[in-house]
This record gives structure tokens, sequence and C-alpha cells, in this order.
């Protein structure tokens, strides 16, 4: 690799090396809840409210070496691809979080991932306060950095001094910088870094679950290895059942 190709690379390399340094205990805690979890054969609910805080869950979704147990809770308002503008306006709006976690199933002694990078808009807050209320775990992916960074009087922010870092039962910094995209040598153009961050942080957290529960870990194979196909089989049948997504 050479020019913008090295460069990018290279602060994406040191980005991990952020969320490495900021989370030595964060991570190893949220992992043996999820193994905890996945032991009494209770799903890993993965919320991601926010236009690009899907992405994250989506990447460890059904993928070869994530555990099988995880169940992404989609919300189609914030999604993308039903429209940018009304993304970012549903995921502002009062209201809809306790519908959201009802619709999920999620329940007393579960486990959830919210994900988040600012982790302060309406639609997060209300998602992690209904699932404590459920007596359910939230683990939360967020940046303290772009939390601090959001005015207290902001439109994207449901009330001053709360975010997901102080209502998740563990958090684990994602450690983006305020802004998300981050100009690299002078160019006009800013690299977002939301989606790699959240996507190390999610994967190091699962496979520290999976290294936990050890060789039975129920993880996805890749279809196109040998016995891919017949292994995969025998997990869609514990869980299809009961993943909606699957």
């Amino acid at each position: 690799m050479t020019g913008l190709g090295s460069t990018i690379a290279a602060r994406v390399g040191a980005l991990y090396a952020e969320i490495i340094a900021a989370n030595p205990d964060s991570v190893p805690r949220a992992a043996q809840r999820i193994a905890s979890a996945v032991r009494e054969d209770r799903l890993v609910y993965a919320f991601g409210p926010g236009a690009h805080s899907h992405l994250g869950i989506q990447d460890v979704f059904y993928r070869p070496g994530m555990l099988a147990a995880v169940a992404p809770v989609l919300d189609e308002a914030t999604l993308l691809t039903n429209g940018a503008r009304a993304s970012t306006r549903a995921e502002r709006t009062p209201g809809r979080g306790e519908e959201i976690v009802a619709a999920s199933g999620i329940g007393p002694g579960d486990v959830a991932l919210v994900v988040n990078t600012a982790g302060v808009n309406a639609t997060v807050v209300e998602i992690a306060r209904a699932i404590t209320t459920r007596g359910a775990q939230v683990v939360g992916f967020s940046s303290r950095a772009c939390e601090r960074a959001v005015d207290a009087d902001h439109p994207g922010r449901l009330e001053a001094g709360t975010a997901l870092s102080t209502l998740a039962a563990t958090h684990v910094d994602t450690c983006v910088p305020p802004g998300d995209a981050e100009t690299i040598d002078g160019g006009p153009l800013g690299v977002p870094l939301t989606t790699a961050a959240q996507s190390f942080a999610l994967t190091w957290t699962l496979a520290e679950s999976a290294r936990l529960l050890g060789p039975d870990a129920p993880v996805w194979a890749s279809s196109y290895s040998d016995g891919g196909d017949a292994h995969n089989a025998a997990i869609m049948a514990r869980y299809a059942p009961r993943v909606v997504a699957l």
C-alpha cells in the first residue's frame, strides 16, 4: 500500500490500539456476561439505533467464527435504506425505545449489546433504559469522546448528562473522535471511523466470549468450508426458532 491508503490504514490501526488500551477490563467483563448467557441457552440481543450503528451489528451476525446466539434487533425507522433524513429524525424522536424493546422479546437475565457512537439520542437512551427496566443487562458500545462533545442543548441529545456509557451495566469505549470523519493529510474529504471501531469492538468482545465458552461454543462456520453446511444446519435448528432474522 502507498500514499493515502497507507495513511488511512495506519489511522485505523491506531484506532484499534486505542480501543484495546481503553478497555482492558470492560471487554473481558462484557465477554463473561455474554458467555454466561449463552451457557444458559439465552440469546444475546443486539440493538444499533442509528443510521450507521446497524452496520456493526450486522457485521457480527450470521458471520463465520461469531456466536450464533446473537439476535439483531434492527430499528427499521433508522435504517438508511428507508431514507437518510428520516433516519436522523427517527433516532431523535422520543417515545420509540420502549416499543422497540418490547417487540424484541428480551427479558430478565438476558444480555443486550447496544451500539451507538454518540450514545445520546432519544432512541438509544430509551432503549437502554427499557432493557434495564426489564431486568436485562446492557453492554454499551459508544465513544465517550463523542458523548462529551454533544452540547447539552443539541437536538440530537435527549437530555443533558445522560448517555449510553452512564446507562450501561458494562461499557466498551469505541474511541471514535468527535465528528466521526477525520481529515487525513489535509485533504478535502474525511475518513469515517465509526464502522471500523464498532465492528472491531464487537468482534473482540464476542471472540472473547467464544474463547470462554471453549470448543463447544456455538459459532457459525463458513458455508464454503468442508462440513460447513452440516455444522450450520445443526446450529440453525437450535437458534432459528428464536432469532427472527434467521
